[in-house]
């Protein structure tokens, strides 16, 4: 099913590609930048930052917080757990959050947050507060994710494809599929450009 997802080509190649894997210890407490990629093990007190000009992907890693800086490029976060906040602001390239295979559900223990960013996917994260995607200019998805306050995919805005974008019919459209959240699945203020497709989320996701 992830071949149909945004970034897929993207995350295979950065599992694949011959960059420097880099880790430090369990019990790591400063910030950590990562500009390529990162495989932590437990690592739960490590936080990880992506300055600008930077692409990371952090595999196979508990940490306790990512947080991406404007101007950093693609972000991935495969088949890892954060403990704390994962929140990305500013992202050029595309934001990847969830398992390189959708196969389970990784745990963030607070809230995602991805703002001003391009390309969005959100696949099978389960996160104890709030998923929040907001003012995006690329392909947007959440799907197949649990939320314990709200999931709110708010004021995205126009569909602005870049070189090397994957093609895909309505290419521009929100998708917000098969996601639970314990209050409320909102799409609000989006782009009147965009459709939003809403399809079998609980509760009923209210689109305005």
């Amino acid at each position: 099913m992830l071949r149909r997802c945004i970034g897929a080509a993207a995350v295979a190649a950065a599992l694949v590609a011959s960059i420097a894997i880099a880790s430090t210890p369990a019990s790591a407490a400063k910030a950590v930048e990562c500009d390529g990629t990162l495989s932590l093990g437990n690592a739960p007190k490590t936080r990880v930052i992506v300055e600008a000009g930077a692409s990371c992907t952090v595999v196979d890693s508990t940490i306790k917080s990512l947080r991406a800086l404007p101007g950093s490029v693609d972000v991935f976060v495969v088949d890892s757990d954060v403990t704390r906040n994962l929140m990305v602001r500013g992202a050029t390239g595309t934001v990847h959050i969830g398992p390189a295979d959708c196969r389970f559900d990784p745990n963030v223990g607070n809230n995602v947050v991805v703002r001003n960013s391009h390309n969005v996917l959100i696949c099978l994260m389960s996160v104890d507060n709030n998923i929040t995607v907001r003012n995006n200019d690329g392909r947007v998805t959440v799907r197949d994710s649990s939320a314990g306050n709200n999931i709110k995919v708010n004021r995205n805005l126009a569909y602005t494809p870049r070189a090397g974008d994957p093609t895909h019919v309505n290419a521009g459209a929100i998708r917000i599929l098969r996601n639970t959240a314990d209050n409320h699945i909102v799409a609000r203020g989006n782009d009147a450009s965009r459709d939003v497709i809403a399809r079998d989320n609980t509760p009923v996701a209210l689109v305005v």
